[in-house]
């Protein structure tokens, strides 16, 4: 995958019933989460009772009553992201988080033409569709697991489509590696955080491994 790698982007994503106030660049700084530089110079976009929304230099953070989101385009920064998220629910250790998802997102930059087309032609074979369609191409392509290969109760979901229009040829690849508490009901936020670290290293190499694979069986490596 390293040969064809653009950018890459990570996000934690906790799912549950939230505070969105209590989240602001000043509260991080105050738990020593953060530098005081990094909170005064943090790009707020919205502060409110019901979301929260702002950037700092390497983390975005989004949080609404029932969604949390940490997100970095930087890749370094992928481990400190981690043990952000993990420290707040440390901290908040009240609420309640029902289900989390570590989100892997790839933008590839294919080869040339005749591969961006190959790859898309065998993932979807548009032989099945040229009696209906003219010069048919593969737009999104989903695919979902219900039931994990590993056991753990969740899913994992992976989505093809094609990149932003600067990335020539390019193939974007987002991840979503789910997990849920045992009842599918609201669980403690430690056990989410506990999840989430215990699950980390193993969800980046299964992320990265199916990325391999699909390459592999579309002719790429």
């Amino acid at each position: 995958m390293d040969r064809y790698l653009q950018k890459e982007s990570l996000s934690i994503v906790f799912l549950g019933e939230f505070n969105p106030v209590i989240l602001q660049p000043y509260w991080l700084k105050n738990k020593e989460l953060i530098r005081e530089e990094e909170a005064k110079n943090a790009k707020v976009s919205v502060i409110h009772n019901e979301l929260v929304k702002y950037e700092l230099d390497w983390v975005g953070i989004e949080v609404n009553k029932h969604r949390c989101e940490f997100t970095t385009t930087k890749s370094p920064y992928f481990e400190p992201l981690k043990d952000l998220a993990s420290s707040v629910y440390k901290i908040l250790r009240e609420t309640p988080i029902k289900s989390l998802g570590i989100n892997h997102i790839y933008d590839l930059a294919l080869p040339n033409a005749e591969k961006y087309y190959e790859f898309g032609n065998i993932l979807c074979p548009l032989n099945n569709w040229t009696d209906s369609l003219n010069d048919p191409k593969l737009l999104q392509l989903e695919i979902f697991e219900k039931e994990r290969k590993d056991n753990k109760n969740g899913h994992l979901r992976v989505k093809i489509a094609p990149s932003e229009p600067k990335i020539l040829y390019g193939v974007n690849f987002n991840i979503n590696d789910h997990y849920m508490v045992e009842s599918g009901s609201l669980g403690t936020n430690l056990e989410m955080v506990e999840m989430l670290e215990a699950n980390w290293n193993d969800s980046i190499e299964r992320a990265k491994s199916i990325v391999d694979d699909i390459l592999t069986k579309t002719n790429l490596l």
